[in-house]
Order: C-alpha cells, then structure tokens, then sequence
C-alpha cells in the first residue's frame, strides 16, 4: 500500500494552466518557450507558496518535454521526461536548497558539474531555492556561470526575499514577481481540491482557511489536509476554527471593547476564556488587529477623528505586539502586559455619546434620569497619520524622545506638529535638520513641517516642573531613580 501523500503535493501544479493567481508570469513563461526565447537565468521572487518552485518546475519539465507541440507550452506529462519531472527523478532537473547549501564550495562543485551534458532532454535545468540564503563569496562564485552558462544550461533562483539578492546577481537574470493569492482564488482552489477528495466543507470554513493562509496557496492546502481527518461528515466552521486554533470573533470583539473602553481587569478575564478554548495567541493578536482595523476604517469613513486616532495608536501597539509574540519566551504575559497597558491608557479617554443624549432625551426607558453629561477637555482632533511611526524609528534614541510627545498632523503638503510641552516644542524645532530627511523619504521633497504648541482652554493649572515631563518621569521608574536636582543648560 502506497504512502499517503500530503494534498499540497498530491494537487502541486502539473500545468501552466493549473498554476492559479500567476497569469503575467505563466504568459510570459509560456511565450518564451512556444517561441524558443528561453533566457539562460530567471530569478522567481514573492512571498511563500505562491508557486515559484511549481512554476520553476514546470519550466524545466516544458523545456525537456519529448512530445510537446511546438505551437504549446504545455508539457505532455506523458513522457519518460514529463514522468521524471512528476516522480522527483529527472537527471537533468537539479534541485539545490541554498538554506543548506550555501558556501562556496557547494557552488565550485555546482561549476564543475554544469558543463556535462543532459542525460536525456535538451536542458539541464538547476532549480536554487531560497536563493538569498547563499552567502556572498558564493554568490560572487556563482557570478560568471550564471552570467555565461553551458548553452544547455537553465538557472531558476526562487527567494522569498528579493532585496537580499545582489544587484550583480539580479542583473544578470529575468525576474518574475509572484504575487499572493487572493481569498477568492485560494476558496476556489480548495473548493476543486474537496470535491476531488471527496470531502464536505462548509463554505464559511473555506472562508477562514483562506483568510488564514494570508495569500499562500500552499499553506491553504495544508490546513485543509489538517481538517480532511475530521470529514465523517461536512467539515463546520466551529470545527475548522477549533481545531486551527482561532478564536471565536464574537469573543474578540468582546475582548476588543473592553480595551478601548477602559476595563482592564475584565479584558485580561476574557483573554484567559480565549486561552482557555485553544486559540492560538498569534491568532488572536491578528483577529484583534483585522478587528481594530475594521473599526479604524468605520471611524475615518464617520470623520469621527478622535477616535479614530485612539484606533490608530491600538493598531500600531498591535502590529508591534504581533512581531514580538512569536518570539517572546512568555508570549501569553506579552500580550496580556500589552492588553493591559492599552486599557489603562483608555481610561481616561471620554465614552461615547449614548443613543439617547443625541436624540435629546433626558431619561432612560424605566423612567430614570439620566446623569448630566460631564464637560471633557477635547484635545484638536487630529487624523492619525499612517507612517509617522516609522518616521520615528530611523532617528535615534536621544533625537526620537524628543518627538515621542508630537502628535502629527498632515494638511496638505505641511506636515504640522502638536506638542503639549513647551520644552519637546523648543528642543524640536532646534533638531529639525535630523527629522527633515525621514521626512522628505516619508511625504516628499516638497513637505514643510510645522512646529506648534497646543494651548489648553482650560483653567490654567500650575506650571509642571520638569519632574512632571513624561520622558523624565520614564527614566525615573525605569531605573528606579529620583530626581536631586534640576539645571537649565544651554547648547
């Protein structure tokens, strides 16, 4: 009895017309064998399971096809040459993993070997996957062949990350990007595949699979081969999510509310019921990431500014927090401490209007009055600004502190920017010439910046010292320190 072979092999593309989502690069690829323009390099570049080492396969097995039709690209997967290429045998198809092989004497050993001729088709075709792992004597190595092959020599560099490949290196090949692949053509995909298999899905759980898989047709065939042992009958969306580890959105949004409301001892209570049900915590850190998003878009389209802001500020913690989740010893107490800190700074943010005081009415349907609204200081709204953030990385540590207080504003082609403190305002515009380039990178070589200082309505309070500064008040607590003494210096 044969081994069971895993679905994304079983259903990997034999034909340029089963390679889905790709259509420019498998034209192209195909308009250069029908018409024998067949470059001697190609370098494939795109996100994972997107089919780059499928494509590069299927050039290789089109190439050496024995009864391929010239006016066709397509190979006749009939062959002894198309059977080779299918079974993993081919001689003349040389797979090399460059994450395992990548010193230089693996590729003067590749050198050597290039100028024998093909076992049986026309081509030898060398497949180097992940390609940006080689190191750089390698790569320099590796330069002249790849530039002047043997005539019945084909390379086919597959990475995942292009702007690791050298210039030298990408010059010399024709570079094909392949793009992820939509949720409508991966449900479509595994739609064909489940009827094949001759199992039920739920469409709902076609639904999640694809939005999991995050473009890769790969990893989508892979968690339907995870859910196809439950198949005693139809595959539900309650046992996909279960068994994917996801949660269920209904407790996200939950979880999501009591956050940006403020409540954070019941926000913790429902990150430990997520917990308790098996999700998976880089899971829920990006169903709460597409749910603030969801809800950041809703605000922009109401120009509900204010909160959209607050959106804006629980997104970016959320994109940090799902970097570091995958690799934090404690990933449960990360995202717990950062949950927790996101619902403390909420607290003090101003609650929406309720239903009934925009309609005017002054009591509730028992019969009670409802409390006077509470006059709240409203900061100038400000649109949250995508990018600004990154601004603030590239600066550094001394520089950045200062603008951490800034709350940007864009109007126009003037990047204009708030500071609450007189003192972040002051030494803000004397290290302009530091913050100007990011910024041009960021908006434009036209962008102006703006320096101003938000001046409260309110009463006067007294004057904060410089022990009530925010950054001060930081470095204290950080090193457990206190402040002695204050001195006014000058540069």
């Amino acid at each position: 009895m044969p081994d069971y072979q895993s679905l994304y092999r079983k259903y990997r593309s034999q034909t340029f017309a089963d390679l889905v989502g790709q259509d420019a690069s498998s034209r192209a690829l195909q308009g250069a064998i029908v018409s024998g323009r067949v470059a001697h390099a190609y370098l494939f570049s795109g996100s994972r399971g997107t089919g780059k080492t499928s494509a590069a396969r299927l050039l290789a097995k089109s190439l050496n096809c024995t009864e391929r039709a010239r006016d066709t690209a397509e190979p006749c997967n009939r062959c002894e040459s198309c059977l080779a290429v299918t079974a993993g045998t081919a001689l003349d198809l040389i797979e090399i993993d460059a994450a395992s092989n990548r010193g230089i004497d693996e590729i003067r050993d590749l050198r050597e070997k290039v100028n024998l001729a093909p076992a049986l088709g026309p081509y030898k075709i060398y497949i180097i996957d992940e390609a940006h792992m080689l190191t750089e004597p390698a790569f320099n190595a590796l330069l002249k062949t790849l530039e002047e092959p043997p005539a019945h020599v084909v390379f086919v560099l597959c990475t995942t990350d292009a702007q690791k490949i050298p210039l030298t290196v990408i010059g010399r090949c024709q570079q094909f990007v392949f793009r992820r692949h939509s949720e409508e053509q991966i449900v479509a995909r595994l739609t064909h595949i489940a009827a094949e298999e001759k199992v039920a899905v739920d469409p709902a759980a076609m639904q999640l699979i694809a939005r999991t898989a995050q473009g890769s047709m790969r990893d989508a065939v892979g968690l339907l081969d995870q859910l196809v042992p439950l198949a005693t009958g139809p595959i539900s969306l309650d046992g996909a999510r279960s068994l994917l580890g996801i949660a269920d959105p209904r407790l996200l949004d939950s979880l999501l509310d009591d956050v940006l409301a403020g409540r954070a001892a019941e926000a913790l209570a429902e990150l430990n019921r997520v917990y308790a049900e098996g999700a998976e915590l880089r899971q829920v850190v990006r169903g709460l990431m597409e749910g603030c998003r969801d809800r950041l878009v809703g605000a922009l389209g109401r120009h509900d500014q204010a909160t959209a802001r607050r959106l804006s500020g629980v997104l970016d913690a959320l994109l940090h927090l799902d970097g570091e989740v995958r690799r934090h010893a404690e990933p449960r107490f990360l995202v717990e401490a950062t949950l927790a800190r996101l619902a403390v700074e909420s607290e003090g943010v101003a609650p929406s209007v309720p239903p009934a005081a925009v309609r005017g009415e002054t009591s509730s349907p028992r019969g009670e009055e409802l409390p006077k609204p509470v006059p709240v200081a409203v900061s100038a709204p400000v649109i949250p600004v995508v990018g600004w953030s990154d601004v603030l990385e590239k600066l550094n540590r001394t520089v950045r502190a200062v603008y951490l207080d800034a709350q940007p504003e864009v109007d126009g082609s003037v990047l204009v920017l708030w500071f609450k403190y007189g003192f972040h305002h002051k030494k803000a515009q004397e290290q302009s010439s530091q913050l100007l380039p990011h910024v041009r990178e960021w908006l434009g070589d036209d962008v102006k910046v703006d320096f101003r200082l938000r001046e409260n309505d309110l009463p006067k309070a007294k004057v904060a010292s410089p022990e009530d500064d925010p950054f001060v008040r930081e470095i204290v607590k950080r090193f457990d320190g206190r402040v002695t003494r204050v001195k006014e210096i000058s540069e």
